[in-house]
């Protein structure tokens, strides 16, 4: 039956009958819907663009069936036309959602269900900036997929089943750099695409990695078999390039190179190059772990300590420093500092107000407080703090924490975490700032 909706109204004055006369214009008529036409009703939540995407038709012939435009107002209940005679629109439409777990971020989670990150954004109305949170569902766009369950059977360290196992969504693999490791070696290593393990890691073709740095293994890679533990501590006595009995392992400091590492362990330059697969210009950083060859000793404390130059802590850093670690276990919430939640800069601001130091409540803003250190020349000092970008190369600083060690701080990682001490990630770092000097 056709229907006409009067929209329009012409009026006439009669100059002679002093007569109205209306006339009624019908309006544009939405298509004819067929007899089969099949019908969806709108739901709470719904826009076109998605609707469209769950009835697999173009977005412009949604539109065109029921006369819309993209800025036409919807609402729960509404029936729309689906287009197509043929179109089968489900009652309830099955949908797919991924929940959000700690440690999640948009570009991760589009690699996770396969599907391009513009796609996860369209489906969700949500931008690269948008904020996500931990027990957040999300749409899965149609064609992605869900990433499998991790299998729980508790069988499978009896059977084959070595670390070559597929990566999964709730217990992610991580591949750790090995010296003389590339980018896109380490893609052939866990059978995956380059592109891939760069946007789940947030790095580029030209950031830097380094031995111990820790990749996340892409959906549906794998970790290589561990070599074969060679029996080869026969040629200890002084074999060049075997690995000292007692496995020594030598951490890098800020300030250190090859041949003093070689020194203060008491090994040829030619046995430490060999042993860690290493040659004279590699560039070692600040947290790097060496091995050290067979013969080799680790330096005395006392002799570290004094290459340190910081000896016993002051009492102001101490100060800030038992603060800061009387925090560790209380949970991340944004733009709070204590006394029961924590961000980044407001554990920072905390704890040094604790020896009268004011910063600002904003990573950004504290790194202008303080004298600049020269990290890859000079040893961070407990106290110190350690500003990092984003992600490498972007250069904006979202995070920052307070030094305990040259290799370690404390810090409020992110939400659904907690207060927390971690490994410094140098590839990340753009700033260390001293606020107490000796």
């Amino acid at each position: 039956m056709l229907r006409l909706r009067f929209t329009h109204v012409v009026v006439s004055a009669g100059l002679l009958l002093g007569v109205t006369t209306i006339v009624a214009a019908p309006a544009a008529a939405a298509p004819a819907a067929p007899a089969s036409a099949q019908y969806y009703t709108v739901q709470s939540g719904d826009y076109l663009m998605g609707i469209a995407a769950k009835l697999d038709v173009r977005l412009s012939d949604l539109l065109a069936a029921n006369n819309l435009t993209v800025t036409s107002l919807i609402y729960p209940g509404m029936q729309l036309v689906v287009p197509g005679a043929a179109a089968a629109t489900p009652s309830a439409p099955v949908t797919q959602y991924y929940t959000v777990a700690r440690g999640d971020y948009l570009t991760g989670i589009a690699v996770k269900l396969s599907v391009k990150l513009s796609a996860l954004l369209e489906a969700n109305g949500l931008t690269i900036q948008s904020v996500i949170l931990p027990g957040q569902r999300l749409v899965v766009p149609a064609g992605g997929s869900l990433p499998s369950a991790p299998s729980s059977s508790s069988s499978s360290s009896g059977s084959g089943a070595s670390p070559a196992a597929v990566s999964t969504a709730a217990q992610p693999l991580q591949y750790t750099v090995v010296a003389g490791d590339y980018l896109s070696g380490i893609s052939l290593k866990l059978k995956v695409k380059l592109a891939d393990l760069l946007t789940l890691n947030r790095l580029t073709t030209t950031s830097l990695i380094y031995p111990g740095m820790h990749l996340q293994v892409p959906p549906g890679g794998v970790l290589p078999a561990a070599p074969a533990s060679s029996s080869g501590g026969s040629t200890a006595g002084g074999s060049s390039g075997s690995v000292s009995s007692d496995g020594l392992i030598y951490v890098v400091r800020s300030g250190d190179s090859l041949s003093r590492i070689a020194g203060i362990t008491k090994v040829s330059l030619h046995d430490l190059l060999e042993v860690n697969h290493l040659t004279v210009s590699s560039l070692i950083l600040p947290g790097q772990r060496l091995a050290i060859p067979a013969g080799g000793v680790l330096p005395s404390p006392s002799s570290s300590a004094a290459s340190s130059a910081s000896g016993a802590l002051s009492a102001k850093v101490a100060t800030v420093l038992d603060f800061a670690m009387a925090q560790q276990g209380k949970p991340y919430a944004f733009n709070t500092a204590g006394p029961d939640t924590f961000d980044c800069s407001g554990l920072t601001l905390a704890a040094f107000a604790k020896i009268g130091i004011n910063l600002p409540h904003y990573s950004g803003y504290q790194v202008r407080y303080g004298t600049a250190v020269d990290w890859g020349t000079q040893d961070i000092r407990p106290g110190d703090l350690v500003f990092l970008e984003s992600y490498p190369g972007s250069g904006v600083i979202n995070h920052v924490g307070i030094a305990v060690s040259a290799t370690e701080y404390i810090h409020a990682p992110r939400t659904g975490d907690v207060v927390r001490v971690g490994s410094i990630p140098f590839y990340r770092v753009v700033a260390v700032r001293r606020l107490v000097q000796d």
